[in-house]
């Protein structure tokens, strides 16, 4: 009986204990190309609307502001450095890339492996908000926490950005 009772006592010891996981690290510095747009319209009622665009496509929404209201899919390319988000580059001829638009950005929420957090940036007095739902070697998936193209009334739009690495 003593046995019995000391090997449950273990059994609940050891599997009442919560096992502690490190947040990941977060790797997007990089060049990356938009590889996929998904767009997905909802209203206040079930009804729900979408598109996807694919490399080829253009994604063009006039009610956003830059870099969000116009990405040609499979062409436009963002840069991500430790601090700086970077927009529109134009090539030089000796192999390197200048970057027009560059903006500091901070990592907000990262707090365990589950949750990647946000990316939050400000252009020009507007402050850019995306979820980071994947962080991978070779591809990160940005998802925008929302836009009400026609103030608070209407559809809230959600874009999911599909990057592609391209560089280092």
């Amino acid at each position: 009986m003593k046995k019995l009772l000391l090997l449950l006592l273990v059994i609940i010891t050891f599997n009442s204990c919560e096992v502690y996981q490190e947040p990941t690290l977060l790797s997007l510095s990089g060049e990356y190309v938009i590889t996929k747009v998904t767009l997905l319209s909802t209203e206040n009622t079930s009804n729900t609307g979408g598109a996807i665009f694919f490399p080829g496509s253009n994604y063009v929404n006039p009610y956003d502001s830059q870099p969000m209201d116009n990405i040609q899919v499979g062409f436009t390319r963002w840069h991500f450095d430790y601090s700086v988000i970077s927009f529109y580059p134009i090539p030089n001829g000796d192999g390197t890339t200048t970057w027009q638009r560059q903006y500091f950005y901070s990592i907000i929420g990262h707090n365990n492996i589950y949750d990647l957090g946000y990316i939050q940036f400000n252009i020009n007095g507007s402050v850019r908000t995306f979820k980071i739902l994947d962080d991978g070697l070779e591809s990160l998936t940005l998802q925008t926490t929302g836009l009400w193209p026609y103030s608070n009334m209407g559809p809230n739009q959600i874009i999911t950005l599909h990057l592609t690495r391209i560089g280092p």
